[in-house]
């Protein structure tokens, strides 16, 4: 297998930041977890494939995807699956009541990297 490209999508300050040798990184500031999931999506739709299990954690606010693209542009059924299970639980109309996506948001917006020391 002869690995052509290597892209991470996130929406983590942090991971943004870090220099990689062998990935571009796609950084999506301010973008919800199923935002960055569907730039993914995009990613697998043209032939890309996801490097490991994409959805840890619901109620994470950073997410963070890394997708190859090889000589076989052939979608791969698990990377379908694992996109669509985490784009399915990251739909804020189906998780989160609204009250519920308030606090999602705001708990997003007050991350310690948003604060600032006084």
């Amino acid at each position: 297998m002869n690995i052509k490209e290597r892209i991470i999508v996130t929406n983590n300050p942090s991971v943004a930041k870090k220099k990689y040798k062998s990935y571009a990184v796609d950084y999506m500031e301010g973008a919800t977890p199923h935002e960055v999931y569907t730039a993914a999506e995009k990613l697998i739709d043209r032939g890309g494939k996801l490097t490991k299990i994409v959805l840890k954690d619901v109620e994470s606010y950073y997410t963070t995807v890394a997708v190859f693209f090889d000589d076989d542009p052939a979608p791969l059924p698990w990377n379908r699956k694992q996109i669509d299970a985490a784009l399915r639980a990251t739909d804020t109309t189906h998780v989160f009541g609204k009250d519920a996506y308030r606090r999602f948001i705001d708990k997003r917006h007050n991350a310690p990297e948003d604060r600032t020391s006084s």
